[in-house]
């Protein structure tokens, strides 16, 4: 059996008291000069969805980390009125750097590329604004800002619908029936008005934050590559050019996935994204033993 074969999991203890799987597939023969992944799902996708990917990453020497959204998955977030918050600003301020603190005792120091799908970018995004050292770049892969202005009209139309409704379907219930996303489950209401607040203005803010999380974009300056994949109508290329352009001091580039691998779907057959990422991070944050460590983080 080698490593790829079965992940080690890590148990992660949340500050609301629930815990989550951090699933870890560490390469038989790490590239030292690639840096360590860390993705994040997008919404209402379990970590294990995302293991084909990892698996393919590892084959390739790099080591990865899948964690879990609270409230997703094998999550145990209790979701409803009663539970503990679990927005945008809980995953980019605690559940990210919780992660990251279980891949250092794991893997040792290293830096990390995020990894975000959908909303999991958009999280990855909110967490390089707490300009965290470790973080060393950012991939979106059918990722997206979802303000509605980035769509063509009629799907605008209907985010911006969904921005009004959807916070008000979260506050009567505690939750929004994961169906208005295509998906199942229920998401927590937390995370929906954040998403809304996206949908509507654009702005980065959520709520509970303790930073100024537009200062804190307006300065990171690693980089970000997005993958649009090709006819996937929820992360069009206007959409996914918008959480680019949350990083106007970024080195950013986009690319088109040519083949119509699926919203979702790209994650279970990874080939072509996996090549596009690796390229990437051996342009952009390829690790020089001769580098400096204020060199690797962000300034």
């Amino acid at each position: 059996m080698t490593k790829t074969d079965d992940p080690q999991r890590i148990e992660l203890r949340h500050s609301d008291g629930s815990t989550s799987p951090l699933l870890v597939v560490e390469a038989d023969h790490r590239d030292e000069n690639r840096p360590a992944v860390l993705v994040l799902p997008g919404i209402a996708v379990g970590a294990r969805y995302y293991l084909p990917l990892a698996r393919a990453l590892a084959a390739a020497g790099v080591d990865v980390a899948i964690t879990e959204l609270r409230g997703q998955g094998e999550s145990t977030h209790r979701i409803g009125r009663r539970g503990g918050a679990a927005g945008y600003h809980e995953s980019a301020a605690e559940d990210v750097p919780l992660a990251l603190d279980a891949m250092r005792r794991t893997l040792g120091e290293r830096p990390v590329v995020l990894l975000g799908h959908s909303m999991g970018a958009q999280i990855g995004v909110y967490h390089l604004a707490r300009h965290d050292p470790r973080v060393v770049g950012l991939v979106a892969v059918a990722a997206q800002s979802p303000f509605h202005r980035g769509y063509p009209p009629q799907v605008g139309r209907r985010l911006h619908l969904g921005s009004v409704l959807l916070p008000v379907i979260g506050r009567v219930s505690g939750h929004v029936p994961g169906q208005f996303f295509g998906a199942t489950g229920r998401i927590p209401a937390d995370r929906i008005r954040d998403w809304s607040r996206l949908a509507a203005t654009g702005v980065m803010q959520p709520e509970r934050a303790d930073v100024d999380y537009r200062a804190g974009l307006a300065r990171v300056t690693v980089p970000a590559l997005s993958i649009v994949i090709a006819r996937d109508h929820l992360a069009p290329e206007s959409a996914a050019r918008g959480l680019l352009a949350m990083l106007p001091a970024s080195r950013t580039s986009l690319e088109l996935e040519p083949s119509a691998l699926g919203h979702n779907g790209w994650a279970r057959k990874p080939t072509e994204v996996v090549a596009r990422v690796l390229a990437w991070m051996d342009r952009e944050v390829a690790v020089s033993p001769s580098r400096d460590d204020d060199e690797v983080g962000d300034a």
